[in-house]
């Protein structure tokens, strides 16, 4: 792991796509760092074997550098320790390759801001909320919000498969889900602009599917107000709690003396 630091030149370098990358973090344990698994296919992209291969992990102002070896001999660690990261929100990770004999320094291909998967989960298609788990003392969940890496819902790690329970009742989904997006939803109204200058960051994801998942034709940007910025937030919340339609879900567990009483 190294923590130096120098200017390189970047122009022209190559994608390394998502689907790519293997990277998950491992089981939290409670009170230890945050480790983290990567596997790397750079196969396809036609790099030089002697180019060289390094790993950052960061969150906001810490950052860690594993060098990975190269192109054509590979050395990514069994297990990447996150001890220097600050382990309060959620962590992304960029992978660069940089060229060491014919443009020294020249960044040949890279990938940031991947979000790593959680040991034992899988999800079928990117998320615009991920899940992580901390140690939150006596907390049951935070939302994390980054203004580079976006929200992340923070869940205890005292409180075996968390996640799962929550899907598995309504009622709590219902109780913490919709807060946890207006948390993030409020972040947003209040400031929607994009620091991504390609325009994919966050708030993009997160705008385009308040439109197209949720109907909500209402541009962030066009609110004029505090009011017609609460307003767009409570509509946005009004339409997720109508898709995922927590109060039925909940009344049909409920006995008919619970239903009634």
């Amino acid at each position: 792991m190294s923590s130096a630091k120098r200017r390189i030149n970047s122009t022209g370098r190559k994608k390394i796509s998502q689907d790519k990358i293997d990277l998950s973090i491992l089981s939290v344990v409670p009170g230890e760092p945050l480790r983290a698994k990567i596997g790397i296919d750079l196969g396809s992209l036609d790099l030089p074997s002697s180019a060289a291969v390094s790993v950052e992990a960061y969150h906001r102002s810490t950052a860690m550098r594993f060098d990975c070896g190269t192109v054509g001999a590979k050395k990514i660690p069994e297990v990447l320790i996150l001890n220097e990261l600050d382990q309060a929100g959620g962590v992304l990770f960029r992978i660069k390759i940089v060229d060491r004999e014919g443009q020294p320094g020249k960044i040949l291909a890279s990938a940031d801001r991947v979000r790593p998967s959680i040991e034992g989960e899988h999800i079928g298609r990117k998320s615009i909320f991920p899940v992580e788990y901390r140690d939150l003392g006596q907390e049951i969940w935070r939302v994390d919000i980054d203004d580079d890496a976006g929200p992340f819902l923070l869940l205890n790690s005292k409180i075996s498969a968390l996640m799962h329970r929550i899907d598995a009742n309504p009622l709590v989904a219902g109780a913490l889900l919709p807060a946890a997006f207006r948390i993030v939803l409020l972040h947003i109204a209040s400031d929607p602009s994009e620091d991504d200058e390609e325009g994919g960051g966050w708030k993009t994801d997160w705008k385009r599917f308040c439109k197209e998942g949720l109907g909500v034709d209402d541009e962030p940007e066009e609110l004029e107000d505090d009011d017609a910025k609460e307003a767009w937030v409570d509509n946005v919340v009004r339409r997720y709690c109508e898709t995922r339609a927590f109060v039925e879900k909940t009344r049909q567990m409920m006995t008919p003396e619970q239903t009634h009483g």
